[in-house]
């Protein structure tokens, strides 16, 4: 799946208002660099290729899962922390 960190749209209300936050370098380097979720080359470029990102980023299945972990163990706002993990596990 392709997630697009740069320009995530978050619902911010209850009355659905929306505001666009860009995630990229915050995810990158939360990956990389905070809580060793996932020691794996793989995952650390994946962390890269988040971070210098310009747009949409695929996904791979088997690191979803600890990408997930390391979005809950973020320091972003609850409503970015969602929608992350909603598309990381929408099919």
């Amino acid at each position: 799946m392709e997630v697009n960190f740069k320009a995530l749209e978050v619902q911010t209300s209850f009355e659905g208002d929306k505001q666009t936050f860009d995630a990229a370098e915050t995810i990158g380097n939360e990956m990389m660099y905070n809580g060793s979720i996932l020691l794996d080359i793989g995952f650390e470029e994946l962390a890269k290729e988040i971070y210098y990102s310009k747009g949409e980023v695929e996904i791979p299945e088997r690191y979803c899962k600890a990408l997930e972990l390391v979005v809950k163990n973020s320091r972003l706002i609850a409503a970015v922390k969602r929608e992350i993990i909603n598309q990381l596990n929408s099919k």
